[in-house]
């Protein structure tokens, strides 16, 4: 209620201002009085005493008759002190009238002020913005809608008071509860006047805390019913028992939620979504050959390179999405008010994009990537653990269709995801069963068409499926960490296998082995070759080690010390498939290789394309000029061979000349010196 400026005033000095207004009316009041009954007075004395009036001193006629009573009497005349009873009994009756005239006053002025001054609410509190600071309290009315709020309130519900307006307490409510929480709450405040409950919950910097709930019936007259709701948080940290806080939700290397506090955070959101008939979707994330990375450059790179994917993360968050991480290098992206899959694709790509972004690792400029699943709420799951489940199994699928995927859930992934994970059980059974074979494909010499050696090749015999090529399970391995036990049978088995040759009598030549770098470059790997090599007797100059480019040139720094180790024994390195990934002289200048493995894709259109052509042309002359060797893979012609012979390069694999073969075949159609070699320059 507005005042004026007058009362407000009063209202500010109500002493001080009824004293005044008070004091100046009586005056006047009492001033009257005086002179009526002094008038009176006069009047009756005249009729008394002839008419003669006292005046000055003058007596008679001619005073009264200059000087008549009723005109000429001034106010110092009226408060001349009284001389007789009646006027003594007349100025007592006007004592008594001013004071009944002061006291009206008085209390009239009270009264005036006690109306303007604003009354505290009893019943029906009209405004909650003036309740005590850090209680969030909303008025609710008998359908718990939201009649008025606080700004607290209103900070907790992360909406403007228009928006809350109107809308179920459930729905808005930072915590959420769900509409059976908040119906039973407003029933016992019904019959029971009020309703008091704790509930434990997380503060959004994830730290546990109490919150005390409290819901009062108002009773107003001719009125519907009305609620007060009242709730305060507190902060308590549980102490573990070393009396450290519980750092379980929060993961120390990010900053971010854990897998813990972010079930919680889930299962809130799907409270919220439920109760406000909304969407949401979760994205898990995963980054690609992590594995490799922290393997070969050392876990203080793996968490350098966590923090860039958190950071990538962090670039997209806005209000409505929350970002953890559950893992190792897997993130969640936990995003409210899904409104439509584009929405959520968006988000994907957008983080694809701040990964895509060059990052500078160990001095090395790089990028990464990441596989992403994504599932929404509620058509791929109603509670927590359904939703996160069919997120990882979209995670599983994209990772299984190859770096840098993104994949909506769907039904049908179930049954892909088991299979995935029976072939992941199955691979750790054929490393132990003997159900991994090495086939060789012959290396030959353009010039004379002998066997210089061969490149070995994994292949998979599984019991149900058949003969399997590296394409079927090498990535399966590579993304459940089994490449390195794969790479020693292969090692273990190759030398073997050269073992058994020489006691035969044969002279393999060079054999080439596929490695990954993650295995390449460990601490133990030359340690470990070499122990493998003295066990089966065998001369290390005889094997080649394979490495892709393009895994290779990023760990170029890392690489040097572990190749330095292998050509101090013996061991030759060649890059493969040169020319696909970063082609970089300084590769070439830097690190100690033997041999150039030309891919197959430069040679398939060998002579024809003119710019695939000149490319070869200029490897060749390149590795001549470093006294590299190079050879060509996937020579399936005639045309392609002659063409290679007159470019300059002098040693080649492919159908041509033979597919992967089994050892004992292999030895005996490449290994007997005289066996001729009808194949080359044959037209076979």
């Amino acid at each position: 209620m507005l005042c004026s400026k007058e009362q407000q005033r009063t209202m500010r000095s109500p002493v001080s201002g009824l004293i005044a207004i008070v004091c100046s009316r009586c005056c006047v009041a009492f001033v009257a009085v005086v002179i009526s009954a002094r008038n009176s007075l006069a009047q009756t004395s005249m009729n008394t005493e002839q008419g003669i009036v006292f005046r000055s001193g003058l007596r008679g006629p001619d005073a009264a008759e200059n000087h008549p009573g009723a005109s000429g009497m001034t106010i110092g005349d009226a408060l001349a002190l009284p001389t007789s009873s009646l006027a003594i009994t007349l100025y007592i009756l006007c004592a008594i009238a001013v004071s009944a005239i002061i006291l009206a006053e008085a209390v009239r002025r009270v009264r005036q002020v006690r109306q303007t001054r604003p009354a505290p609410p009893v019943a029906f509190p009209t405004s909650v913005e003036a309740r005590p600071k850090g209680d969030s309290m909303a008025l609710l009315d008998a359908e718990a809608r939201v009649i008025d709020a606080n700004r607290q309130f209103e900070s907790e519900a992360g909406l403007p008071l228009a928006q809350i307006r109107g809308r179920p307490i459930w729905s808005i409510h930072a915590k959420g509860f769900g509409k059976s929480f908040w119906d039973t709450a407003l029933e016992e405040a019904r019959t029971q006047g009020n309703w008091r409950g704790e509930a434990r919950t997380l503060s959004e910097d994830l730290h546990p805390e109490t919150e005390t709930l409290s819901v009062r019936a108002l009773e107003v007259a001719d009125a519907e019913s009305t609620y007060e709701f009242r709730s305060r948080r507190s902060f308590h940290p549980t102490p573990n028992r070393t009396g450290a806080i519980d750092t379980r939700l929060r993961d120390t290397l990010t900053g971010l939620p854990s897998r813990r506090a972010m079930k919680s955070q889930v299962e809130f959101a799907i409270v919220r979504a439920k109760a406000a008939n909304t969407q949401m979707a979760l994205i898990v994330i995963d980054l690609d050959r992590f594995r490799d990375i922290n393997s070969i450059f050392g876990d203080d790179i793996g968490d350098r390179v966590l923090e860039r994917l958190a950071d990538a993360m962090r670039s997209v968050a806005r209000t409505g999405i929350t970002i953890g991480r559950i893992g190792g290098d897997e993130f969640i992206l936990l995003i409210e008010h899904a409104t439509n899959p584009d929405m959520v694709m968006q988000v994907a790509n957008d983080i694809s994009a701040a990964l895509g972004d060059e990052v500078v690792v160990d001095g090395l400029t790089c990028r990464l990537s990441a596989s992403m699943g994504i599932a929404q709420y509620p058509k791929d799951g109603a509670s927590q653990r359904n939703l996160m489940q069919a997120a990882g199994v979209s995670l599983c699928h994209a990772k299984a269709k190859g770096r840098g995927q993104v994949c909506f859930y769907s039904e049908n992934m179930e049954q892909r995801s088991e299979e995935s994970l029976q072939m992941e059980n199955d691979l750790r059974r054929a490393i132990s069963d003997g159900e991994l074979l090495m086939f060789y494909q012959p290396q030959v010499d353009l010039r004379t068409g002998q066997c210089i050696g061969a490149e070995a090749l994994l292949r998979w015999q599984h019991p149900k499926k058949g003969l399997l090529l590296p394409g079927g399970f090498v990535p399966l391995a590579l993304d459940t960490g089994l490449t390195t036990a794969i790479d020693r049978f292969v090692t273990k088995e190759v030398c073997a296998q050269i073992e058994r040759w020489k006691k035969a009598g044969f002279v393999p030549g060079k054999i080439s082995v596929n490695m990954s770098a993650m295995t390449l470059l460990s601490p133990d790997f030359a340690r470990d070759l070499k122990a493998t090599a003295a066990a089966h007797e065998v001369d290390l100059a005889l094997l080649e080690i394979e490495v892709l480019e393009t895994t290779l040139f990023p760990r170029m720094r890392s690489s040097l010390s572990t190749v330095d180790d292998l050509r101090t024994m013996g061991v030759q390195l060649a890059i493969d498939d040169f020319g696909t990934g970063y082609s970089s002289l300084a590769m070439l200048k830097d690190l100690p290789i033997d041999r150039i493995k030309l891919d197959r894709r430069f040679i398939k259109s060998l002579p024809q394309n003119t710019k695939d052509d000149r490319i070869v042309a200029a490897v060749v002359a390149m590795g001549r000029s470093l006294d590299i060797s190079v050879i060509a893979e996937g020579v399936e012609t005639r045309e392609q061979r002659d063409r290679l012979i007159s470019l300059g390069c002098t040693e080649a694999q492919g159908f041509l000349f033979s597919r992967p073969i089994a050892a004992s075949e292999f030895a005996e159609n490449w290994l007997k010196v005289d066996q001729p070699k009808t194949c080359v320059g044959s037209g076979a």
